[in-house]
């Protein structure tokens, strides 16, 4: 199955469960594939095992998944019903580069991870709260933490002490995105 076509068939899952799951709102299920360009759009900014905090419908895990099978992507959602998804349309996809853990990021064991991954966040709050969450991974060597914001919300949203924002890298987007960054942040020494 062609890259477009899982696309395409991603696009139908999301929508058939969205019906009676919440996956996504209904705003995001009418414009899908604007949220797929833009899970896309992060996605030669990543390194090759990441994790797809609050995944919820997959965004950007299952899209970044699809298009570069090389990476490993680990789609960590504490909503069981939104677990049970993902893991549908996973095998639906036969993406054999995704795992979904049905769980909250502050109770995964960060050994379960390859050395040096990194956390991405797309949609999930502001940056101190998902530092909180994420610490304990944060706190391991070579782990980052990727935030998909707006140049805005960075300016208003204060790095915890002890971490330290990396790089900043600018995100292409239409409309009423415009503005996207993509955020690096690690721990301080």
């Amino acid at each position: 199955m062609k890259d477009r076509e899982r696309i395409e068939e991603y696009v139908e899952l999301i929508r058939s469960w969205n019906k009676t799951h919440n996956l996504v709102s209904k705003g995001q299920a009418n414009n899908i594939h604007e949220h797929i360009e833009d899970s896309l759009s992060v996605s030669k900014h990543t390194g090759r095992v990441l994790v797809d905090l609050g995944s919820g419908g997959g965004l950007p895990g299952i899209p970044i998944a699809i298009k570069e099978p090389e990476k490993r992507v680990f789609l960590v959602e504490s909503n069981t019903k939104k677990a049970s998804f993902l893991l549908n349309a996973t095998n639906k996809l036969n993406l054999k580069n995704v795992s979904v853990i049905n769980s909250r990021i502050e109770d995964v064991d960060p050994s379960g991870f390859p050395a040096r991954y990194e956390i991405i966040a797309r949609a999930v709050g502001k940056t101190e709260h998902i530092i909180g969450l994420t610490k304990r991974h944060l706190d391991g060597p070579g782990v980052q933490l990727k935030l998909m914001k707006t140049e805005g919300q960075v300016k208003e949203e204060p790095v915890p002490q002890n971490y330290v924002i990396k790089k900043i890298d600018k995100i292409p987007s239409k409309g009423k995105d415009k503005g996207r960054i993509l955020v690096t942040i690690e721990k301080n020494g």
